[in-house]
C-alpha cells in the first residue's frame, strides 16, 4: 500500500469518515508488521491531531513523518481537496518547528538532513515596501512609496489618488484616451489599484499594466506584462479586454488571473468567477470557473479543466505555492520576489518539487525546503548559486 493511500486512510479515520471497507484496509496494513501498527497508532491516538485537524493536520504532515520512518522517497502532491490543508499545515510547521518537509532522500541513517541556518549577512529579506512607479502620459513618474496619501496627479478631469491603505484609485471621467503605466519592479510588494470604471487590479512584481485614465468608446482595454489579478466591474455595454502580445482576454465582469512573464514558457489565464474568452490569431477558448487556458510560444491554446486555483493565487495571498514545479520555475518566482540573480553550477535537476511557504520569510527559509530535498545553495549577497 502506498504512503499516499495510508495517509488518506489515517486522516479519514481522524475525521470519522472511514467506510467499513476502508477500516478493514487500514487494519490489514497495520497487521502486516508491528512497525506499521506503531506508525499508525502514533497518529490515531494523538488527541492534539484529533482536536485541531483543520489547523494542524494535513496530508503533508502525515506523509512526511511516514517517510521519515520508512525512508521512502516521494514528492508530496498538493492538489485537489488537500491543498487548503497543506497550506495551513505548512505555515504551522514553518512558524513552529522551523522545518518544512518537501521531499526526503533516503540516507544511511534514515534521518532528515540537518540544515544549518545561513548567517544573517548572507540572507535576503523579503520586500518591505511598494516600489511601484506610475508613469503619467507626459512622462512624469510618481514613486508610490514616497508619495503622500491623497491626490497625486490630475489628468484631464481624472484624479490619481493614493488611499490610506496604499491602494491607487482613479476618479473622474475623460473623453480623451490618455494612458498611464503602472510598473511594479522586482523586489517590490504587490500593488493594487482601482481603475476609473471600478475594476480592481492586483499587480505582482516584475509586472506592468498599461491603461487609460478613463475608458472612452465602446470597450475597456488594458495591456499587461508579468502577472495581474483582475476583478472586473460589470458593464454589458463595454467589454473589458486584457492584451498581451497577440493574446486577448475578453470579459464583461469576472475574476481572473493572467500570468504572462517573459521567462515562462506559457501565458496562463485562470478563471475564478464568471466567464472569459481567450483568443489569438489561431484560436479561441471559452473558460469556465476553475479552468486555465495555456498559450504556448507557437500560439497554441491548451485547456486545463481542473486548474490548481490556490496555487495560481498564492502570490496574491502572500504565499509561495510550488505544486510539482521544476527547479527553474521555482527560482524564477524567488528571483522576482527577492530581487536576486540566480545562477546554476553543474547539472540542473529535472525533478519536480512541491511545498508552500510564506513570502514574508527570508530567502534562507524558502531555500531550506529544497535543501531538505537534496538541492544545494549558496547565498552570495544578492546572488543565489544553485548546485546539484
Amino acid at each position: 500500500m502506498t504512503n499516499e493511500r495510508i495517509t488518506g486512510l489515517i486522516i479519514k479515520h481522524l475525521e470519522g469518515q472511514l467506510t467499513e471497507a476502508e477500516e478493514n484496509e487500514l487494519e490489514g496494513w497495520m497487521n502486516q508488521s508491528e512497525h506499521n501498527r506503531q506508525i499508525a497508532e502514533e497518529f490515531l491516538d494523538d488527541n492534539k491531531l484529533k482536536e485541531g485537524l483543520q489547523d494542524v493536520l494535513s496530508k503533508k504532515t502525515v506523509w512526511a513523518r511516514l517517510e521519515q520512518e520508512t525512508g521512502e522517497t516521494k514528492v508530496i502532491p498538493m492538489q485537489g481537496k488537500w491543498s487548503r490543508w497543506v497550506a495551513a499545515a505548512a505555515i504551522v510547521l514553518l512558524m513552529g518547528a522551523g522545518v518544512f518537509y518537501m521531499k526526503f532522500r533516503q540516507t544511511q541513517s534514515n534521518t532528515p538532513i540537518a540544515i544549518e541556518k545561513p548567517k544573517k549577512q548572507n540572507d535576503v529579506a523579503p520586500p518591505h515596501s511598494v516600489d511601484a512607479v506610475i508613469i503619467l502620459s507626459n512622462g512624469q513618474k510618481i514613486i508610490l512609496d514616497s508619495a503622500g496619501n491623497g491626490t497625486m496627479a490630475m489628468q484631464e478631469s481624472v484624479n490619481v489618488v493614493k488611499l490610506a491603505d496604499g491602494q491607487i484609485a482613479y476618479n473622474g471621467t475623460s473623453h480623451e484616451m490618455v494612458y498611464n503605466t503602472l510598473v511594479n519592479p522586482r523586489g517590490s510588494k504587490v500593488v493594487s489599484l482601482t481603475l476609473s470604471d471600478g475594476t480592481k487590479v492586483w499587480l505582482n512584481n516584475e509586472s506592468s499594466l498599461h491603461y487609460p485614465i478613463a475608458f472612452a468608446g465602446g470597450e475597456r482595454m488594458v495591456e499587461v506584462s508579468g502577472e495581474a489579478y483582475f476583478e472586473v466591474a460589470h458593464d454589458a455595454s463595454k467589454p473589458f479586454l486584457v492584451k498581451k502580445g497577440d493574446m486577448q482576454v475578453q470579459v464583461l465582469g469576472t475574476h481572473f488571473n493572467v500570468n504572462a512573464f517573459e521567462d515562462e514558457s506559457h501565458i496562463k489565464v485562470t478563471l475564478l468567477q464568471g466567464s472569459v474568452k481567450v483568443k489569438n490569431k489561431n484560436s479561441t477558448q471559452l473558460l469556465m470557473p476553475g479552468q486555465q487556458a495555456q498559450l504556448n510560444k507557437k500560439g497554441q491554446i491548451q485547456l486545463d479543466k481542473d486548474a490548481d486555483v490556490e496555487q495560481v493565487m498564492a502570490w496574491k495571498n502572500g504565499l509561495f505555492n510550488f505544486s510539482s514545479l521544476p527547479i527553474q520555475s521555482i527560482m524564477h518566482q524567488i528571483s522576482r520576489w527577492y530581487d536576486v540573480e540566480v545562477v546554476y553550477e553543474g547539472k540542473i535537476s529535472t525533478e519536480h518539487f512541491s511545498g508552500i511557504v510564506s513570502r514574508n520569510d527570508n530567502i534562507s527559509e524558502v531555500l531550506k525546503m529544497m535543501q531538505l530535498a537534496g538541492i544545494k545553495f549558496k547565498i552570495e549577497a544578492k546572488r543565489i548559486v544553485v548546485m546539484q
